[in-house]
């Protein structure tokens, strides 16, 4: 009798160390898409801008109407760094924005 509550135990508290594990990979991988346009100072897109974020240094470019879109973490505020040739580079935070309407470059 004592052995099969011992089993049952063991099985309940593996249960709970299982589920917890899981919750915090959950809560971890959430995430919330930035988008934006980036124009220069006349308002002109700029394709293939470059968007880099900080943190993680990963890499995204503006289409061809300068949009770009991005997947952030909602747990974490990022920099990102947006620059394009011949223009001056960017230093923007996320903070809990979804989206820079129109993100304008300087020229050089």
């Amino acid at each position: 009798m004592l052995k099969k509550w011992v089993y049952i135990l063991v099985f309940l508290g593996l249960t709970t160390i299982s589920y917890s594990g899981n919750s915090d990979k959950e809560n971890n991988n959430k995430s919330r898409t930035l988008s934006g346009k980036v124009t220069d100072a006349y308002g002109e897109s700029l394709p293939g801008a470059k968007i880099t974020i900080h943190e993680t240094g990963e890499v995204f470019f503006a289409d061809l109407d300068g949009n770009f879109k991005l997947s952030i973490k909602t747990d974490k505020e990022y920099s990102l760094i947006i620059d394009n040739i011949g223009f001056q580079p960017l230093n923007l935070k996320s903070g809990n924005l979804l989206a820079f309407p129109e993100v304008s470059l300087k020229s050089l």
